[in-house]
C-alpha cells in the first residue's frame, strides 16, 4: 500500500475518486481510477468504468501505476508475517535464490531435487515475509511438501494444495497468499494449471521444473517468470580420488593378510583357471582348508578401509568445507562413532533408536546439522542432491551402493573417494566408478 493512499484514507477522502485501486471481483482483477493517458498492461480491458483482467496481472498493473507516478491502493496487500529465518542454503540454492531476487521475485528453476525446492520456498518466505501457497501434482506430493514445511516451522504461514483442487478453489484462495510456488508444472494438466496461474494475484512466484522443455518454459515464463537456473540432475558430481598411505602397523597387518589370501587364491586359480572370485568365496565358506584365506581377505580389507591417516584426511576435508553440508560414508559403525567423538558430528547407525536417527536427518535437511556420518543408513535415508560434499571412506562399496551414495550429493558438489595406497581399494574404486577421476596421493599433515 502506498503512503499517499494511506494519508488519503485517514483524511476521509474518497479513494475511488482520488486514487487508483487494485482489487479482486469474482476472481478477476479489477482496477478502478486508471489514468486516461496511461496505457494499461496487455490483458486488462475496460469494462463498466474499470479495468478487468486475469488476477496474475496485479503486479503488472502496480508497476504501470508506479511508473506513471499515480498513487494507488492495493487492497490485496497484507501486512508482513513473522516467519522463521529460513534454512541454511547450499551454494547452488543460494545462487538460485539470488537470481530469483534479481528477477523481482519471479523465476523458473529446472533440475533441482525436492529438498532444494523446499529450501528455496522457505527462503523465499523469509525474504518476502508473506504467506505461501504451494501447488503440487497430486496428494502424494502434497503430503511430502506438508511434512517438509512443518519441519521448517512454516505450517502456519504456508498452504499446500493439488493443482486440481486449486483450479476449483482459486476464486477464494486468491486473497490468502502472496507467494506462489508451483512444483513440477510439466506433470500438471495444462488447463487446470492455466486456471491457477491466471487466477492467482501473487506478486512473488517460483516454479520448479523437473524436465526442461523450451516450448513449455517459454509458456510458463509469462506467468511464473524467466528461467533463472538449470541443474543437470543426471550428471554425477565431480569425483576426486585421494590415495592415502597406510600407517606402519596397518601396512604390516595388510601385507601379512594379503600374503595368506594370495597363497590360497593362486592355488585355486591354478586348479580352476576359468572360475572367478565368487566361486572361490563359495568354496572357501565350506572348505576348512580355504576358510583362513577368506578370513585373511576380510582382514586385509579392514586394515585398508579405516586407519589413522584416513581419519586425518577427513579432518582436513571437514575443515576445508566447513559451513557446507557434508555426508561421510564410513566403512563401519566403529569409524562413524570415532568421527562423531572427534569432531562432534551426528552418527547415523542401526544401533541408534529410529526417532533419534530421523531427528538427525531432519536437522541435516533443515540445515541446522551440517555433517552426518554413518556406514549404510545414509545411502537412501537422505534426500537426493542435498549434500554439497560426500566423503566415501574406502573404494569398495559395489557399483550400485556407490551410485546411491553419490546421488545424495548435488550435481554441482564434490565427492572425495578415500582409498588406501597400494591396496585392492584402488582397483575396486576405479572399476566401480566406471569413469576416470583425478587421483591425488596425499600424506596427512602435508599440503595437498
Amino acid at each position: 500500500m502506498q503512503p499517499p493512499a494511506r494519508r488519503a484514507t485517514q483524511s476521509g477522502m474518497n479513494e475511488a475518486e482520488s486514487f487508483a485501486t487494485i482489487d479482486l471481483d469474482g476472481g478477476d482483477l479489477r482496477v478502478q481510477g486508471w489514468p486516461e493517458p496511461t496505457p494499461p498492461p496487455f490483458g486488462l480491458q475496460a469494462r463498466g468504468g474499470s479495468l478487468r483482467g486475469p488476477a496474475r496481472l496485479r503486479a503488472a498493473a502496480a508497476r504501470a501505476l508506479r511508473a506513471a507516478g499515480v498513487p494507488f491502493v492495493d487492497r490485496l496487500d497484507a501486512p508482513p508475517i513473522a516467519t522463521p529465518p529460513g534454512p541454511a542454503l547450499s551454494r547452488t540454492e543460494a545462487s538460485l535464490l539470488h537470481a530469483w531476487q534479481l528477477a523481482v521475485g519471479h523465476g523458473l528453476a529446472s533440475g533441482i531435487p525436492l529438498s532444494s525446492r523446499v529450501h528455496l520456498a522457505c527462503a523465499a518466505v523469509a525474504n518476502v515475509r508473506q504467506p505461501l501457497l504451494v501447488i503440487t501434482v497430486d496428494s502424494g506430493a502434497e503430503h511430502v511438501w506438508r511434512r517438509a514445511l512443518e519441519a521448517n516451522g512454516l505450517q502456519q504461514a504456508a498452504g499446500v494444495i493439488t493443482v486440481a483442487t486449486a483450479a476449483r478453489a482459486m476464486h477464494w484462495l486468491a486473497r490468502r497468499h502472496d507467494l506462489l510456488v508451483v512444483d513440477s508444472p510439466e506433470l500438471m494438466p495444462a488447463r487446470a494449471l492455466d486456471v491457477v496461474l491466471d487466477g492467482s494475484p501473487a506478486r512473488w512466484r517460483f516454479g520448479f521444473v523437473g524436465r526442461p522443455d523450451a516450448r513449455s518454459l517459454l509458456r510458463w515464463a509469462g506467468s511464473l517468470g524467466p528461467l533463472i537456473g538449470i541443474v543437470d540432475s543426471s550428471r554425477p558430481p565431480r569425483c576426486i580420488e585421494l590415495r592415502v598411505p597406510l600407517p606402519d602397523t596397518e601396512a604390516a597387518a595388510h601385507t601379512a593378510a594379503w600374503h595368506t589370501f594370495l597363497a590360497a587364491f593362486d592355488r585355486f586359480a591354478a586348479l580352476q583357471p576359468s572360475a572367478g572370485f565368487g566361486t572361490f568365496v563359495q568354496q572357501a565358506r565350506g572348505d576348512p582348508a580355504q576358510r583362513p584365506a577368506l578370513s585373511a581377505w576380510h582382514e586385509a580389507l579392514r586394515a585398508a578401509s579405516w586407519h589413522a591417516h584416513k581419519a586425518a584426511v577427513i579432518a582436513e576435508l571437514l575443515h576445508r568445507h566447513r559451513g557446507e553440508r557434508i555426508l561421510v560414508f564410513t566403512p563401519d559403525r566403529a569409524s562413524a562413532y570415532a568421527l562423531s567423538r572427534q569432531h562432534l558430528i551426528a552418527p547415523v547407525t542401526a544401533e541408534l533408536p529410529r526417532a533419534e536417527r530421523q531427528h538427525a536427518v531432519d536437522d541435516f535437511v533443515a540445515g541446522s546439522q551440517r555433517v552426518l556420518a554413518g556406514p549404510r543408513l545414509l545411502d537412501l535415508g537422505v534426500p537426493d542432491g542435498i549434500a554439497d560434499v560426500g566423503i566415501l571412506v574406502g573404494g569398495g562399496y559395489g557399483r550400485d551402493q556407490r551410485s546411491a551414495r553419490c546421488l545424495r550429493v548435488s550435481p554441482l558438489g564434490l565427492v572425495y573417494e578415500l582409498v588406501s595406497l597400494g591396496t585392492v581399494e584402488v582397483g575396486r574404486a576405479q572399476r566401480w566408478r566406471g569413469t576416470p577421476a583425478g587421483a591425488t596421493a596425499v600424506v596427512p599433515g602435508d599440503r595437498w
